[in-house]
Order: C-alpha cells, then sequence, then structure tokens
C-alpha cells in the first residue's frame, strides 16, 4: 500500500485517508491504492462502516493532480477513465455503509469520491467544484453525466457543471449534496458519531437497501421491488432478524452478525 493512502481501523469503523496534504491530488497509483483498500476493506469481517476522507483540513480533495500526470496517450487516459469509473461504480455499490468526510476543497475528482457515497458529512469549510468545462474537460467518470442529475436533478446538475462555481456547504446542503454541515471544531466528533452509528446497523439490510436502491434509479422500480422482495426473504430467515426483535424486547442494544 502506498505512503499516499493510510487505511485504519477503530472497532468496526474503517478509515480510508487520502494522504497527500495539503490538497491530496489524485494520481493513478492513489487512485488504484483506493480501489485496493476497498477490497481490502470488503474482505474484511469487522469493518461495518467505511469512512473516506482527506488529510488536514484544506482539503478533501482538490481533484486530479495535472502536473503528476505526464501521460497523454489514449490508452492512459482510457485507463485513467477506466479505473476512475471503476472507483465510482465501487463506492457507491460497496456492500458496506460509506461516509465521505468532507472538510476543505472538494473538487473535480475529488467530488467523484465524495457524492457517489451513501452519507456526506461535510464540515463547515467545505466548498465543492466541478468545472472540468473551465479545463477543456468533460466529465468521464460516470458522475457529472451519468449519475448527478439522479442524485439532484437535471437543472441543479448543469448549474454545477456549466458554470462550475465554488458551491458552499450550506449551498451543497440544499442541493442534496450532503447529508449534514457540521462546523469545524465539531466535525472530527460528528464523523465519529455518525460511523459508530452506522457499525451497529444489521449488515443484511444495509446490503438490502443498497442495491435497491441502485436497481431503481440505474434500472427500473420494477427491478427493485424484486430486489427487495428477494431480500426480504433472506432477512426473515437471518439470525439478525431474530436478535433484533430480541434485544428490543429485552431492552439492550443487539449484537448483529450479519448472518
Amino acid at each position: 500500500m502506498t505512503t499516499e493512502l493510510i487505511v485504519d481501523h477503530r472497532n468496526a469503523v474503517s478509515r480510508i485517508v487520502l494522504n497527500r496534504p495539503p490538497l491530496n491530488l489524485l494520481t493513478f497509483p492513489l487512485l488504484q491504492a483506493i480501489a485496493a483498500a476497498f477490497d481490502e476493506l470488503e474482505r474484511r469481517e469487522a469493518t461495518r462502516v467505511v469512512v473516506i476522507r482527506g488529510a488536514g483540513t484544506r482539503a478533501f480533495c482538490a481533484g486530479a493532480d495535472l502536473k503528476a500526470e505526464d501521460e497523454r496517450d489514449e490508452r492512459s487516459a482510457e485507463r485513467w477513465r477506466e479505473v476512475g469509473r471503476g472507483l465510482v461504480e465501487r463506492i457507491e455499490r460497496f456492500p458496506k455503509p460509506v461516509i465521505a468526510a468532507v472538510q476543505g476543497w472538494c473538487i473535480g475528482g475529488g467530488t467523484a469520491l465524495a457524492w457517489p457515497a451513501d452519507i456526506r458529512i461535510a464540515a463547515a469549510s467545505a466548498r465543492f467544484r466541478a468545472g472540468d468545462v473551465y479545463l477543456g474537460m468533460c466529465p468521464s467518470w460516470g458522475l457529472g453525466t451519468v449519475r448527478l442529475g439522479h442524485y439532484i436533478g437535471r437543472n441543479r446538475t448543469l448549474d454545477i457543471i456549466l458554470l462550475g462555481e465554488d458551491v458552499t456547504a450550506a449551498e451543497a446542503y440544499d442541493f442534496g449534496l450532503v447529508t449534514r454541515v457540521v462546523p469545524d471544531d465539531a466535525f472530527d466528533a460528528e464523523v465519529t458519531r455518525i460511523a459508530d452509528k452506522l457499525s451497529t446497523a444489521a449488515p443484511l439490510p444495509v446490503k438490502a437497501i443498497k442495491e435497491g436502491v441502485y436497481a431503481q434509479y440505474r434500472d427500473s422500480p420494477d427491478r427493485a421491488a424484486l430486489i427487495e422482495d428477494r431480500w426480504a426473504k433472506i432477512v426473515a430467515q437471518s439470525e439478525d432478524i431474530k436478535e433484533g426483535v430480541a434485544a428490543f424486547r429485552e431492552k439492550r442494544k443487539p449484537n448483529f452478525k450479519g448472518r
């Protein structure tokens, strides 16, 4: 694992930290390392929730390191797009809850790591920007022109990716891009609180919800209904539903096993 990425664990919460401060700019090796980290954390049974964030307070991720990307041939560009698209898909379809903890700048490729997350917590200092068109580029990771319209609607999507203007944390909340906005001095504590809460959720229903919601907007409501029915039957036969009911009756916290 590259030193540009830190993966650590606290109880059932695992963190993926982009470690290229102050701006945590993306390189191709760093993208590959992030993808590998998600593979590792899916296999790690002790991990119930993943937090992705940037090192320091100046930026979550300010996009691609254009100075480091010296290769401009077609194949290199294609590989960059392939890994980026795969990572967006990975975050969205990851079977465990993913929290994006955004403090400071979140630009370009940084938004592709933050906005597909299940829960998006922004510090008051967070600033978002998707201004590819002003760099002579177009969105190519399956976010701006594929998913963002589903997330926030056609008009706001065009406002963001055509104007390329900074979006404050408060504006991002109004748009539905972030779950909540937290004062910077309370940011770490709130991220920890939310992560700890999610880590106690029953794993099978979490998988069911993520898979169904994904199918509802990427496929059809009918497909989502089939997935919901299939998962409902699985969960109804699980040990965890028995544990959840027993814990409720006994007025204690449930101990879910994911089976």
